[in-house]
């Protein structure tokens, strides 16, 4: 979807829902390509990545690995060492947000070693980030303008314009093997999302053979994950049913797969909380989040909570996760309005909650989906609000009128008509930061 044009994608969500409303029931359509082929768990990666790698057939891997797990652990050391003459080389230099210009250092490094699989330890950044390193190297693309090519609907016409062969959107890409120690779930889509230093804006580069061709799990690699970072992630994930659940295009198939997965999410993010070496509770969110990829492969779209989130990362220097822990309660609380059938979507949310046996808010009648997921965010000590990640009210309007160019505004449950709506969602996630002193109070709170 993300090479649609905002026009386009109203078009499309408002004919998807006149069919349904006209046929008296939801159309469903799973398309199983979007899934990585192989999903691995319950083996360490030093044990499973050797075998995944001689299935695929390649013996050049170049390893695009977290900088802490590199050099905090020895887990890098160990997998390298499984891998043996495999290995040809290891990159630890992914910055958040993944920019163009570290995505090209990568690629150089993975075209000098002849690499013919990327393996990727460590969080979204660097599982998008070797999507992106892929289609570098496949395209030759040497330069950060080259590489923008590439990016999002307007590639194929920027490429024309500049008198060079139009961009196609297959390309042959060399495989790519996730070993996620966050809950990004990026490893579970075919787009990836690079971010243009000079704009400040995150674009996305999609091609169908950008899918990983597997995963592997491995909830002992996640125990040296920061905290914060692993915890903020899987609010992210969260977010990722949440929005299935509330999506007009749900169906009872993605209903229960988001349902489950929300459950297990919950559950399993309280529990780590409590007992970070719990290895179960990691392993239980691990699954979650491939069960909530499913879920969001099956119909329903991602809304405005993604689309503010793909915003403030790069605008305001916001971790990935974090994004959600802000912006998911405003837009329940904003969506919410519209009435009695979006109402009984955030019931199904409720009640998952309500299943993982956990949320005081969740027991009572009158609970909210917003209160659920505000409640889950405090108790995992994450930041819940504007002020806690930065953001003065003044920089609303920008951040508002920049998500109206995000696809996902336009398969919002309710209605999103111009940049002032996007402006009355993120006043629901305040309080704001005034100055620079607040700001550093509210994050020395966290």
């Amino acid at each position: 979807v993300a090479l649609l044009g905002s026009d386009r994608l109203a078009a499309m969500a408002a004919e998807e829902r006149a069919g349904a409303a006209g046929m008296g029931a939801k159309e469903g359509v799973v398309d199983t390509r979007l899934m990585p082929s192989r999903v691995h768990w319950g083996a360490p990666a030093a044990q499973a990545l050797p075998r995944v790698l001689a299935r695929l057939g390649c013996r050049r891997a170049v390893l695009l690995v977290s900088r802490s797990l590199r050099t905090g652990t020895g887990a890098i050391d160990a997998i390298a060492r499984a891998l043996g003459d495999s290995c040809a080389a290891i990159w630890d230099g992914m910055p958040a947000h993944t920019p163009r210009e570290a995505v090209l250092d990568a690629a150089a490094v993975a075209r000098a070693a002849n690499a013919d699989v990327i393996v990727t330890i460590g969080g979204g950044s660097l599982t998008d980030g070797a999507k992106v390193v892929r289609i570098a190297l496949a395209t030759g693309a040497t330069t950060p303008q080259e590489l923008g090519r590439y990016a999002g609907v307007e590639g194929p016409k920027r490429a024309r314009e500049g008198g060079e062969k139009e961009v196609s959107r297959r390309l042959s890409l060399i495989p790519q093997v996730v070993i996620p120690t966050t809950l990004s779930a990026g490893e579970f889509a075919p787009w990836a999302g690079c971010t243009d230093s000079e704009t400040r804006t995150k674009e996305a580069y999609l091609f169908s053979e950008a899918l990983p061709a597997a995963v592997i799990f491995d909830p002992a690699l996640a125990c040296h994950t920061p905290e914060k970072t692993f915890l903020g992630t899987g609010v992210r994930a969260v977010d990722h049913c949440v929005e299935a659940l509330c999506s007009h295009d749900g169906n009872p198939y993605s209903d229960n797969l988001a349902a489950g997965a929300l459950t297990l999410l919950v559950r399993g993010l309280r529990r780590v909380k409590v007992a970070p070496t719990d290895l179960e509770a990691r392993s239980a969110c691990q699954l979650g989040i491939f069960q909530a990829a499913q879920a969001s492969h099956s119909g329903p779209h991602m809304g405005a909570s993604h689309a503010i989130g793909h915003i403030l990362g790069p605008l305001f220097d916001v971790p990935h996760g974090e994004t959600s822990c802000v912006a998911l309660p405003g837009v329940l609380r904003w969506n919410a309005q519209m009435g009695a059938g979006q109402l009984e979507r955030q019931r199904l949310i409720v009640r998952a909650f309500a299943a993982a046996g956990a949320a005081p808010v969740a027991a009572s009648a009158s609970a909210s989906a917003a209160e659920c997921v505000a409640e889950l965010v405090r108790d995992l000590g994450l930041p819940g609000s504007m002020a806690a990640v930065g953001v003065q009210r003044g920089a609303l309007e920008e951040a508002a009128r920049r998500t109206m160019q995000d696809p996902l505004v336009a398969f919002n449950p309710r209605r999103i008509i111009d940049w002032r709506d996007v402006l009355e969602i993120l006043e629901l996630c305040g309080p704001f930061a005034s100055e620079r002193g607040d700001q550093i109070a509210e994050r020395s709170k966290l």
